[in-house]
């Protein structure tokens, strides 16, 4: 059994919905889980008693959400010294006419950079289009990018791409040991960060 942090930040719900799943998976394996979300931090943690950190985020107009970025500047030397593993939230995993993952990893590249952070595993995450979440004006720019991507565009139904069989692997993988790992892959930072520049819609 360890103890096991889950931070997250979310925008629209997924990635929380993902933090959830993890713990759940968890904690039926006998794990100590605690969830905490990144933009509402507690005043005091003992941080000495997790051996496992996983922070999450979805890409939002091609960044991560500030809460996030925050944390993992505030707790990087934390995170460095424990087991640890970012998962990222992207429609883009789930495009049809584009190579999201590879635009998605840039991202994550970014990410590292710009925190020092340099995570054990990455797992790249499909995330959800939740019209009926959306004002008017993000439901229209939302349908765009999903016509434009091959996806859904009716507006009247959500739609979930999340492949919760590999969200479960990934999070036993990682809380476990690499021994029994199948999902996601180790992200050396020399091969994570490609300097370019990739669009990215929310």
């Amino acid at each position: 059994m360890v103890n096991v942090l889950i931070v997250h930040a979310s925008r629209y719900g997924q990635t929380e919905k993902v933090a959830q799943r993890i713990a759940a998976m968890l904690r039926t394996r006998g794990h100590d889980v605690l969830l905490l979300d990144a933009a509402h931090p507690p005043r005091a943690l003992e941080w000495q008693r997790f051996q496992v950190v996983f922070v999450g985020a979805p890409v939002y107009a091609g960044n991560y959400l500030p809460p996030i970025v925050r944390f993992v500047r505030e707790h990087r030397d934390f995170l460095q010294r424990v087991r640890s593993a970012f998962f990222s939230v992207n429609l883009a995993i789930a495009s049809h006419t584009n190579d999201g993952r590879a635009e998605t990893l840039e991202l994550v590249g970014k990410f590292i950079e710009r925190t020092g952070w340099h995570p054990d595993r990455v797992e790249l995450i499909a995330g959800a289009l939740n019209y009926s979440r959306y004002n008017f004006l993000i439901r229209f720019v939302m349908r765009s990018i999903a016509r434009k991507a091959g996806g859904d565009t009716d507006t009247s139904r959500d739609y979930e791409y999340t492949d919760w069989s590999a969200v479960d692997r990934f999070a036993v993988g990682v809380a476990e040991g690499p021994e029994i790992a199948s999902a996601g892959f180790p992200v050396p930072p020399a091969q994570v960060a490609p300097q370019t520049t990739t669009p990215r819609a929310p």
